[in-house]
């Protein structure tokens, strides 16, 4: 079983984003207003979809600071709760407030645990970071019969104001590449599992500056929005890119639009 302080090998990309999370670690719960948003309509998801669930055993995936774990303790008090994120300083920053859970540094396309052994296996934007299918599978595999999936992720439009302020510019990637979700919901129906709940909106946030948005991407670890391009923009590319991104300006300030999706299914 891996340590909470031995994360596993990974080829580059996810050595890059595990290491652009750990660096965030310490600022992430200040900075990590959307990402908390969409972990608290997972949570209104699942309550509304599933009354019923009384889980024994949970599985937070990609659990970052413990966030979601927390929602997921204080619904269940009595549960057994295993946290697992391929981000050591992630897992230190939730330690003191998981004193009860199990935490486990592993990636979740290859979770480090036995079969059917969880009631519920939760996850809220960490899917996206990872291969979707290879997620889903490895959650039924440990999904015991008639067990919860609840799962937040992004879809293919995220960020479309930034992919729209760097096009022309440069030919590098600055958004992340996401499979469209209705792949995943096409998965998870093809497992055999009973959808629930499918729910795709945009959730939106605004900012005075482009530097201060682009901070608050790299503050939660989305720093692939840059990681791409291999050295600085010059100061004529900026300007460029900042006028692009200023004709977007509405009334509230430079907007920045995450696609979430939320699921929620039960394991045949």
């Amino acid at each position: 079983m891996p340590s909470m302080l031995n994360p596993p090998p990974f080829l580059p990309a996810k050595h890059r984003i595990r290491q652009a999370f750990d660096q965030a670690a310490t600022n992430y719960d200040a900075a990590a207003e959307v990402q908390r948003e969409v972990s608290d309509r997972l949570a209104a998801h699942l309550i509304q979809a599933g009354g019923n669930l009384n889980p024994d055993t949970i599985l937070d995936a990609g659990g970052g600071t413990g966030y979601g774990a927390r929602q997921l303790q204080a619904q269940w008090p009595d549960t057994e709760l295993t946290v697992i994120d391929f981000a050591p300083r992630m897992l230190i920053a939730a330690r003191d407030q998981l004193a009860t859970a199990r935490l486990i540094c592993a990636d979740i396309e290859h979770l480090p645990v036995a079969d059917m052994i969880f009631d519920l296996y939760w996850s809220s934007l960490a899917w996206q970071w990872n291969d979707p299918q290879r997620c889903l599978a490895e959650a039924r595999r440990v999904l015991k019969p008639g067990g919860a999936l609840a799962v937040a992720t992004l879809g293919a439009d995220n960020f479309p104001e930034l992919r729209h302020a760097f096009a022309d510019l440069d030919d590098y990637g600055h958004v992340l590449t996401i499979p469209a979700p209705e792949q995943l919901l096409t998965a998870c129906q093809a497992s055999d599992f009973e959808v629930w709940r499918w729910d795709r909106q945009p959730v939106r946030r605004y900012f005075p500056d482009l530097r201060t948005l682009l901070r608050s991407v790299k503050a939660v670890g989305a720093r692939e929005v840059e990681q791409r391009r291999p050295t600085p923009l010059s100061r004529s590319a900026w300007q460029a890119l900042t006028t692009r991104y200023e004709a977007l300006r509405e009334p509230a300030g430079l907007p920045l639009t995450y696609d979430a999706v939320w699921l929620i299914a039960i394991r045949p």
